[in-house]
């Protein structure tokens, strides 16, 4: 039985179509509008992520390319639209303009799937749509870091990696027009290339077995084979930028060499409630469709040796796994998102198949379903709930970067230890010194997070007032930290050719010569201090042989600069 054959005579899915897609546009002013105001969101767990994106886009507003002038740890795509996102809104909060910045691609992707699928089933083009709306429009992950409200900046290039996955599964399993299928394929595959590259590595199982099983037509796949090598090809003429994307994936590759078992524990670990249960229900399947009560899906056609796989029990086990390896790379997003094309497949099959095994299909998919669909939402009601009663940053030297708010006792803890690290500077050194963190969760903490926004502030402020004083205009900016929106915030180039999103573990490459250079023509580099700790420590001592150069001062208590006094 075909998997969305449930309007036999088209008509109702083409009906649907007519409210389906003024929905879909309906969704889409929505964020465009919610991107024209000046909200102020509480600030969550890991919100320097989003500084990332804004330090490419400062650096891209001032004609510097990710892979040709710095290194990036995910692909440009995910820089030339924050870029774009942001010239369209400019006051747009960082969160959610960083979430929504694939929407150029994913809207046209879905109204196509839509156009398609509603052909054959009107419901399973609501009840694909609805979910990527769901996930789409709230920044949050399926899984809880830290206790305290807010909006989850952490690995928002995850979640985008997470969606076009999604897309993707939903393009194999209910996508049968070669023309519409070539055209959603070849968008999605170039966009997790060159938006993620492990997207892309845990969408190929998929693709490989869609191919092998009939889901994907031989001419389908070599003309979405040859539409992405003709576009990269051209990308790379007129740019010049894929080769270098490529040498940096493979410099990647190198630094995040570590065993893989562990991290599928760990993936498997942190989602055992989802796994765990989409695991039970591909068992389920099998043990159905091996004593005869699974229904012949019909799609693979080719033979029964295919027709065996090419059921529910398969692309149930197929997806989990393929999102479990994501989470090993990228834990935390919204990976188990792409398992429901194959569990809504299973729903919108008539009642008398599974027959004996259906109310246990049934309870499984719940509690595979429930849990990341319950925490994306119950996190969105927190932080909305609490929003109104949170202090509110003073910031207005950042931009949209300063508006964010904490619960008061944050923001008390933010001033008492910005004391501390003042005070006891050594003693956080010493700390730094042995390679630990203050805390395990140092990074996740909202006063942390807070307190590296306020004194972005008091940095900004001082550099003007020390341009203004000396007469001097820097040119070039970098921060010694993991992220370094300074670009963005003054106005100017970043140095060439060092990390952004600087992780000195798994995403900082080697100094050569050329980053050295850069860095010593860099006129003014900042040393972020409240507090000193390990990665920070790890990044000057990397750059530390290019600042021969430079002279070192007290800019605020906080934040130490080294201006360029002599030629390198």
């Amino acid at each position: 039985m075909n998997m969305h054959s449930m309007d036999m005579n088209g008509t109702p899915g083409r009906r649907a179509l007519l409210w389906l897609y003024p929905l879909l546009l309906a969704f889409v002013l929505l964020l465009a509008v919610l991107q024209s105001l000046p909200l102020v969101l509480p600030i969550g767990p890991m919100y320097w992520d989003v500084l990332v994106y804004y330090d490419a886009i400062g650096r891209i507003g001032q004609g510097q390319w990710p892979s040709l002038d710095f290194f990036a740890p995910v692909g440009p795509l995910e820089y030339f639209l924050a870029a774009l996102s942001a010239r369209l809104f400019a006051d747009a909060h960082p969160v959610l303009l960083t979430q929504w910045i694939w929407l150029p691609v994913t809207v046209p992707v879905m109204a196509l799937i839509l156009w398609d699928v509603a052909r054959g089933s009107g419901k399973a083009a609501v009840w694909l749509l609805a979910p990527w709306m769901l996930f789409t429009a709230l920044p949050y992950n399926g899984v809880d870091y830290y206790p305290y409200p807010g909006t989850d900046a952490f690995g928002i290039y995850n979640r985008h990696g997470a969606h076009l996955i999604y897309l993707t599964a939903a393009a194999v399993l209910f996508v049968r027009s070669p023309v519409v299928q070539t055209l959603v394929l070849s968008l999605l595959v170039l966009a997790m290339a060159f938006c993620k590259i492990t997207a892309l590595l845990a969408a190929s199982p998929l693709l490989l077995f869609g191919l092998v099983l009939g889901r994907i037509r031989p001419v389908t796949a070599l003309a979405t084979a040859l539409i992405c090598v003709g576009a990269t090809g051209v990308a790379e003429l007129l740019t010049g930028m894929v080769i270098p994307y490529v040498q940096d994936i493979v410099v990647l590759a190198s630094q995040n060499t570590g065993a893989l078992l562990p991290r599928f524990l760990t993936a498997a670990s942190l989602h055992f409630n989802v796994f765990g249960a989409g695991g039970l229900v591909a068992i389920v399947l099998l043990i159905a469709a091996l004593s005869g009560k699974a229904a012949a899906d019909g799609q693979s056609g080719n033979s029964r040796h295919a027709g065996m796989f090419d059921a529910d029990w398969f692309w149930v086990g197929l997806l989990l796994v393929c999102g479990l390896f994501y989470e090993t790379q990228n834990t935390g997003s919204q990976a188990f998102l792409m398992v429901w094309p194959a569990l809504l497949a299973i729903l919108l099959r008539p009642k008398a198949d599974y027959a004996g095994y259906r109310s246990l299909i049934l309870v499984l998919i719940g509690f595979t379903v429930i849990p990341t669909v319950s925490t994306v939402l119950h996190k969105a009601a927190r932080a909305l709930a609490v929003a109104p009663g949170y202090i509110a940053l003073d910031a207005p030297d950042l931009g949209p970067l300063g508006r964010v708010s904490a619960k008061d006792v944050m923001v008390e803890q933010a001033d008492r230890m910005r004391g501390v690290y003042i005070a006891q500077r050594s003693a956080y050194e010493a700390i730094a010194e042995t390679e630990a963190l203050p805390s395990f969760l140092l990074f996740s903490d909202p006063d942390y997070q807070y307190l590296l926004i306020q004194e972005m502030q008091a940095a900004t402020v001082a550099i003007r007032a020390l341009e203004k004083n000396s007469g001097r205009r820097f040119e070039r900016v970098l921060n010694l930290d993991f992220a370094n929106p300074f670009p963005f915030i003054l106005g100017i180039k970043g140095a060439d050719h060092v990390a952004i999103g600087a992780d000195p573990n798994r995403a900082v490459p080697a100094l050569d010569a050329r980053t050295r250079d850069a860095v010593a023509r860099t006129d003014l580099v900042l040393a972020p201090g409240c507090p000193v700790h390990y990665a920070r420590k790890a990044l000057f001592d990397h750059y530390a042989s290019a600042l021969s150069g430079h002279t070192r001062i007290a800019l605020t208590p906080c934040y130490d600069a080294y201006i360029l006094t002599t030629a390198p």
